[in-house]
């Protein structure tokens, strides 16, 4: 939150000293592959992975500069899952998380495509766990509250005019700290006890699950106002589109 408050502040006063700033508003949805990667995993023989998948929709502003560099926020809702298989049984175990996202991206555009970096602050909402033998069951004190990630993506426009525009990109995400806390790890989460062969010294409890997903976005952006003055003594001010 600090780094968001102090990228907040430097682009406010940034605003005040120039008039080639602009601002866009937009919704955008997106879906791909989600899960949850630990080498615990990749070691055991026979709990593997299973390609899986979320959706995630929100709401974002853009803060940009001149054609080429812009500033985005967003902030919306996500469902991630992560389904495993064992000796056979598919899907063995199921994850599904929920969780609200707030995103802050650098991106830089061009020759009608761009590419951008950031990072996101998830907020867990709600983890369950299907299993093949019980039915759904609530998790969510095995996991950590929050995660944070890196972002990378990158993207096209699609169509519209000189304020409305469809862009279409895939965005990659990293977390960097443990999606499963204590209790879970004394559990072997994402393991599961359920598993056999899961044994202590089989299994490192220092190993992070980390939180990952590749996602096709799309997004609709309206552009809707630029800071300029009316005259040369006025002071700068927010302008309106028509």
């Amino acid at each position: 939150m600090k780094y968001l408050l102090t990228l907040s502040i430097v682009f406010t006063l940034a605003v005040a000293g120039h008039s080639q700033w602009w601002f866009d508003a937009g919704v955008s949805g997106a879906w791909g592959s989600t899960g949850l990667i630990d080498d615990n995993v990749f070691d055991h023989g026979s709990y593997k992975q299973k390609l899986s998948s979320g959706t995630a929709f929100g709401g974002r502003l853009g803060i940009n500069y001149g054609y080429h560099v812009g500033l985005i926020v967003e902030y919306g809702g996500a469902t991630s899952k992560q389904q495993y298989n064992y000796s056979g049984e598919s899907p063995f175990n199921t994850f599904q998380w929920k969780h609200n996202n707030l995103t802050t991206m650098f991106r830089y555009s061009g020759n009608g495509a761009y590419v951008e970096f950031g990072a996101q602050f998830s907020s867990v909402k709600d983890v369950e766990l299907e299993n093949v033998v019980w039915p759904v069951a609530n998790v969510t004190e095995k996991f950590s509250d929050n995660y944070t990630s890196g972002v990378f993506g990158f993207g096209s426009y699609l169509m519209g005019s000189e304020l409305l525009t469809v862009n279409l990109g895939v965005r990659v995400y990293w977390a960097f700290n443990d999606a499963v806390n204590e209790t879970g790890k004394a559990e072997y989460y994402p393991i599961v006890t359920s598993v056999p062969n899961v044994q202590p010294g089989t299994w490192d409890p220092s190993v992070k699950t980390h939180a990952a997903a590749a996602m096709l976005r799309l997004e609709i952006n309206y552009a809707f106002g630029h800071f300029a003055k009316e005259g040369c003594h006025d002071r700068w001010k927010l302008i309106l589109f028509q």
